[in-house]
């Protein structure tokens, strides 16, 4: 009884999501009302993230033995997630209140949510492995919603590095268990110092979870997938589900404990970390589409947090606090990237007063990623500097430059929004899109509070605010030369480096390739008057197998789920 009560606590925060999916059935999705109760199926989760005590609880007859549970990495993972998701939900109500698609894209949310949710419970290697899958799927049907050509083609990039993350993870799981002869986290991390397999686990594991974390270079889905989601799909893509990806790194390498620790993976990570950070800034600083440019931000903040994940594999004397300051930096980030997403579709704001208080609701999280004083983005990188040991010190001044990029993109991207403002959305916002932004932009600028000391949120000394304030005054010097280059100079303004930046020459020469082949096989009369539709074809290869599982994910795959969802609600209940 004992045991069926803990996992109805620790499975809740998963199963609801999965049961609220049976209220689109058609039967009852006539029911209008019935849909506003979507968002709410985050609730669980928050309520288990606030009051539930530490603890787990283990189901033998699950998967292969599964252990669900929270510790204090998990409940600060649970509580943004859960908090991103409520307020994107609340959003996302207002956002799609007549698009025709409404129904398919909460179907693919709540499964997506489910696995968020789940993953973050899990306390075992093969349950996290479940509810990643399930979200990382779910999450290709809210990236293709629109069913535009762009969608499909990010789409088809985000599912191949899926199916490669996945199939990556499950070699990594396979050889852990091997070594371990079990797949509780708290197992592997040990077993894994004396096993022979030690570094094909290190890399499977960094390719795996990397790919969700957009790590170079595996980061090309991101500025592909955002500017064609749904803007609350992009906020809980970029605020909740990249963080995924950190937390199976934290969870699944060899961080702490005896046996701890890879210097050679490690400097390789902080390496990648560092150039991740500066070459997204730099790259997104040349985005024309807001959402671009926020995706290449996401990309180059996780950079900072690779970087951390590095140091504690180079110097796990230095772990614990490394792995504290990634988690508290994942925070602070999940709340300030989240809003900026859901501001993109405020910009049609009709009165001055709306518009003033959006630029504001806007420069609030902006001045977190910056790093500014009075913000948590200012305690998060204290964290993370305060955590390198002292033959990294140099890092130090490497994260302050890394904060002048984030400045420059950041600019960037509210120069765009004020520009492009109202067409970044169908329709004007509505009092359910106010309300799921606001609620994001509140816990972007208090949502410290819950975890930190408002102390940490203030420069101890005069040059302590000198210090975090240069960055910011560089990257601002930096956006005006660029602005003012941009002007002078004939096409300058045309310059950007296009979304998915490295993936565009490969998928470019597969697309030469395969047009030749398609030359040799096919007249080119018949295609004359096809120009366009041939150039994306051939940049964009397509396989039918892949249209065809496109078909099925875009169908009946999220009633499923919801079936499945409510076969596991039954179950532990006839349990308990």
């Amino acid at each position: 009884m004992a045991e069926a009560s803990g996992a109805l606590t620790w499975l809740a925060p998963a199963l609801v999501p999965l049961a609220a999916m049976l209220l689109l059935l058609p039967g009852l999705r006539r029911l209008s009302g019935l849909r506003l109760l979507l968002p709410l199926a985050a609730l669980p989760a928050l309520g288990v993230a606030l009051f539930a005590p530490l603890g787990s609880v283990d189901l033998p007859w699950l998967f292969l033995g599964a252990r669900f549970g929270l510790d204090g990495t998990g409940r600060i993972f649970l509580l943004f997630t859960a908090a991103l998701w409520l307020a994107g939900g609340v959003h996302a109500l207002g956002y799609l209140h007549d698009d025709p698609r409404r129904n398919s894209f909460w179907l693919f949310w709540c499964a997506a949510m489910a696995g968020n949710f789940g993953l973050v419970l899990a306390q075992d290697a093969a349950s996290f492995y479940v509810f990643f899958a399930l979200m990382s799927f779910a999450a290709y049907g809210l990236v293709v919603h629109s069913r535009t050509p762009e969608a499909l083609h990010a789409g088809r990039v985000y599912l191949a590095l899926v199916v490669l993350g996945e199939l990556a993870l499950f070699a990594a799981i396979a050889l852990a268990w091997q070594a371990a002869g079990s797949l509780n986290f708290a197992d592997i991390g040990p077993a894994l110092a004396a096993s022979p397999w030690r570094d094909a686990v290190i890399g499977l594991t960094l390719l795996g979870f990397g790919i969700k974390v957009g790590a170079l270079p595996l980061h090309v889905w991101l500025p592909l997938a955002h500017p064609v989601a749904p803007t609350p799909a992009s906020a809980v893509l970029s605020g909740a589900m990249i963080k995924a990806g950190l937390l199976g790194w934290l969870r699944l390498l060899p961080l702490e404990g005896p046996g701890a620790g890879a210097p050679v993976w490690g400097e390789a990570l902080v390496l990648l970390g560092l150039t991740a950070a500066f070459a997204a800034a730099l790259v997104g600083a040349t985005q024309r589409q807001a959402k671009a440019a926020l995706a290449y931000s996401s990309i180059s903040q996780m950079g900072l947090v690779t970087v951390a994940v590095g140091i504690a594999l180079a110097a796990p004397a230095a772990a614990p606090a490394a792995v504290a300051a990634a988690t508290l930096y994942a925070f602070h980030h999940a709340f300030a990237k989240a809003a900026l997403f859901l501001g993109v579709s405020l910009g049609g704001a009709a009165t001055p007063g709306h518009r003033a208080l959006w630029m504001l609701g806007l420069a609030l999280p902006a001045l977190a990623l910056a790093g500014a004083p009075l913000t948590s983005g200012f305690a998060a990188k204290a964290a993370l500097k305060a955590a390198l040991p002292e033959t990294w010190a140099w890092l130090g001044m490497a994260l302050s430059l890394a904060a002048a990029g984030t400045t420059l993109v950041l600019l960037r991207t509210l120069w765009l929004l004020k520009r492009d403002a109202g067409s970044h959305a169908a329709h004007p916002p509505n009092p359910a899109m106010w309300a799921g932004w606001a609620l994001l932009v509140a816990a972007s600028a208090a949502g410290w509070f819950m975890i930190g000391d408002a102390r940490d949120l203030l420069p101890a000394t005069t040059g302590g605010w000198a210090a975090a304030s240069w960055p910011i005054v560089l990257g601002a010097i930096l956006a005006l030369l660029v602005w003012a280059w941009r002007r002078r100079r004939v096409g300058a303004d045309a310059f950007t480096v296009p979304p998915g930046d490295l993936l565009v020459p490969l998928l470019a020469l597969a697309g030469a390739v395969a047009g030749s082949k398609r030359h040799q096989q096919v007249p080119t009369a018949g295609h004359a008057e096809h120009g366009t539709e041939e150039v994306a074809q051939s940049t964009v290869p397509s396989w039918p197998g892949l249209a065809r599982a496109e078909s099925a994910l875009a169908g009946g795959a999220g009633l499923a789920l919801a079936l499945l969802g409510a076969a596991m609600v039954a179950l532990l209940i006839v349990s308990a």
